[in-house]
Order: structure tokens, then sequence, then C-alpha cells
């Protein structure tokens, strides 16, 4: 019934379209109904400013749904342990993305055009880059939350970049900015038209001389910024970056996190200067930081114009990933100068210890969602470096949970005014 109602707004007016290329265009309502790729609708009918309409063609299917981490709450009906969420067509400013988890991502069944073939859903987001996916089939009249027999896939028009089929499980779509309609600028997040764009290579590596089994392929992904020089006669400085727990990879800070396109700007727009970015594969290793430091920071040295001494160093993780930071700061700290700890940077009550010593020339970030549940052990984390007498800590909060949405904040703000300071 939302759909439709969505639908009876767009009749109202001319429709001005961004598709996922960027381009803009004014549509019909002809025109609306035949789209069949995922596209930005600009419309003073939104609450946001901003419709996107999903849009996948199978005339075969019986059943077709959506799943994306849009459910909203706000920091007056949201706790550290409890919130509550609303759906997009009650989006008002203010409010951000809450959830537990990816698992609990609202699903709902989208509408088919029998004339066309063409099932779509419709809905305002604010600005910034939103996940999502298409289940396919399963049973006809099952909960739109019960998914057995049900195909996932990717927006086949929209894909995620990835090393093999079905490594990534979602694809993002990018909403601009409505400052009348909205409080948050999330347009660093968008990619870039003009050119000055890094690119992406996929490396597999040799990892034999671990005597465990891998769970996946070890591989990682490089960014290299926009006007790289193999031949550069200082050596760039280079971030070593890891995803969380879960069946993750190394291009979920590509997709997901839209790294690249923020490093894009921040480089083209606020003079940040360019460094190398690589992004590991620690779900095929279970998070070992020993395979860090001994086949993958060594294949990035001899392959690549990096810096390879602890000032042009820097390594950042969040969750599971901010705990192999928080490892090699304990075990190695004179690798890097730098540590992000996102969302997890946690230390055992008992063991776990760390000298001061060591550490004193380190920069330590932390930085968390502040509507996480791990909220409060990295609070206690930043006492316990300061009871050991290491002061030069920063600390950085999200109004947000334990997603995408935060990390991408924080990763900007790591950016702007931690890295390389």
């Amino acid at each position: 019934m939302k759909y439709k109602l969505s639908v009876l707004l767009f009749l109202l007016i001319l429709l001005v379209c961004v598709s996922l290329s960027g381009t803009a265009e004014v549509l019909s309502e002809e025109a609306f109904s035949l789209l069949e790729e995922t596209t930005v609708i600009r419309s003073e009918n939104s609450p946001t400013g901003y419709y996107v309409t999903f849009r996948y063609k199978n005339a075969e299917a019986y059943r077709v749904r959506i799943r994306g981490e849009w459910s909203f709450s706000s920091a007056r009906t949201s706790t550290t342990q409890t919130y509550n969420a609303v759906m997009p067509d009650s989006y008002q400013s203010g409010m951000f993305p809450m959830q537990l988890s990816a698992d609990t991502w609202p699903i709902v069944d989208m509408a088919l055009d029998e004339a066309t073939g063409i099932w779509s859903y419709t809905i305002p987001l604010p600005c910034g880059v939103w996940s999502y996916r298409f289940i396919i089939n399963g049973s006809e009249t099952a909960d739109p939350l019960d998914c057995d027999g049900a195909l996932s896939i990717t927006d086949p028009n929209n894909p995620p970049i990835a090393r093999g089929e079905g490594q990534q499980t979602n694809s993002q779509i990018y909403v601009p900015f409505d400052p009348e309609r909205q409080d948050t600028d999330f347009s660093v997040q968008a990619k870039r038209t003009d050119g000055k764009t890094g690119t992406l290579e996929i490396i597999s590596y040799d990892a034999s001389s671990l005597t465990y089994t891998l769970l996946d392929e070890p591989a990682v992904a490089v960014y290299l910024p926009y006007g790289y020089d193999e031949n550069r006669e200082d050596p760039y400085k280079v971030l070593y970056t890891s995803h969380g727990a879960g069946i993750e990879s190394e291009t979920s800070w590509w997709n997901k996190g839209v790294i690249g396109n923020i490093t894009d700007n921040l480089i083209a727009d606020a003079g940040i200067e360019p460094f190398v970015i690589v992004m590991m594969n620690n779900y095929a290793d279970s998070f070992d930081h020993h395979n860090l430091i001994n086949n993958i920071i060594p294949l990035i040295e001899q392959r690549y114009n990096v810096r390879s001494d602890p000032d042009g160093m820097a390594i950042c993780g969040i969750s599971k990933g901010a705990i192999l930071a928080k490892n090699i700061l304990l075990d190695s700290p004179e690798i890097f100068r730098y540590y992000g700890l996102f969302s997890g940077s946690y230390f055992s009550e008992s063991s776990e210890q760390f000298d001061p010593e060591r550490i004193r020339s380190c920069r330590i970030y932390l930085a968390s969602g502040e509507r996480e549940l791990g909220l409060p052990a990295v609070c206690r984390t930043i006492e316990k470096f300061v009871y050991a007498g290491k002061t030069d800590l920063h600390m950085f909060t999200v109004m947000g949970g334990h997603n995408w949405y935060v990390w991408r904040q924080i990763y900007t703000d790591f950016v702007m005014n931690e890295l390389w300071k």
C-alpha cells in the first residue's frame, strides 16, 4: 500500500531522476513505469528530497523481495541495548539507520508490473550509501522474513566489485544531499565524475607458510590514488584496513564502506595527501595478524612504491578487524605509527597487557557508534591506556549502531583529523 501511495504522488509531478551513472533527466509517468534499473529520483514530495526506486526485471519470478539497511531510529528512541525502528516512509530529519546486524535488515515484497515484468519498490532515503539485495521466489505465502528456498542476489544492473561471483552479497546505491530536508551531508561518499578517481587492484598471494586451513583465497584489494606514480621519488604512505567478523572479504571496505569514493574526495577536495590503501581478506586467515606482518606487508612493499617506516604506515579495522589492529599494538607496536580501532578495541579484563614505553610514539584513535553495545568497552579501553600513562589518544563517536553507516563516517574523520598528523 505504501508503494501505491508513493506512485500516486509521482503522478502529480514530473520526475527528475538521477540514474546509476549519475546523469540527470526529467521523466514522464510512462518513462517512470518503464524504468528497469534502480534509480534515484529528486522529488519535492519526498521527506528527504529524494526517492529511490529499486528495479528488477524478471517476468519468470513469482515473488521478489528486497532487503536493505534502512530501518531508522533516533537518539530519543534508542539506547545501546534497545531501539524503536521505523521504515523509510516515516523518516524524519535527524534519524539514522539502526539495526543489530545485517540479519535484522527489513525485508519487504516488491510489486510486479505484469505488462513489463518489472518488479519495483520505491522509498524515500536520505543522503549517503545504502546496501541492498534482491530475494527471488521461495514460498509464495510465507512471511516476508521467511526466505527458506529463496535465492538471494545482488542487483544485476548494479553489481558490486568482487574477486569472484557471490563474494559480495549486496549492491550499493548513493543518494544526494538535500539541505532543506536533511541535516547531515554525506556527499563525501559520492563517486567523483571528473575522472580524479583512484584505481583498484585485487591480488591473490601465497600463504602456504600458514599452518592452518584457510577459509577463503588469501587476497588483498589495493587502492592506488589518482595520479599514482610507481617511480615517484617519495614513496606513498600506506594504510592497511580490515573488515569485521562474518563472511567478508578484501572488497568489503570498497563496496560497503565506499572507501575509494571517500578517499578520492578527501584527496581532491580537502587537500589530503594521496596514499595507498591495502584492504585485507581477514575472513580467510581468521584475523591472524602474523599473516599481515609476514606475508601481506612484504608483498605490498615489493610490488608498490610505498613507505616501510612507521611514520608512513597505518592500520585500521572495524569490529574484529579493530581487535586485529589491537593485537599488533600489543605484540609489535613499532610497525605502525597510526592505529585506528573502530568499534572493537576491547582489552580482556585480566591477561592483556602492554608496555607503555613501546607504544609511546603510537597515535591511537578509538571510535564507536553511540548506540553500540560495545561502547562501554571502548571507554574502558581508553581508561586502561590513560591509567598506564598513554595520553596521546583520540576518541570519536557517531550517533548510530554497529554498522557501515557509522564506519563510513568514522573512516572519514580518521583520515581528516588523525591520519598522517
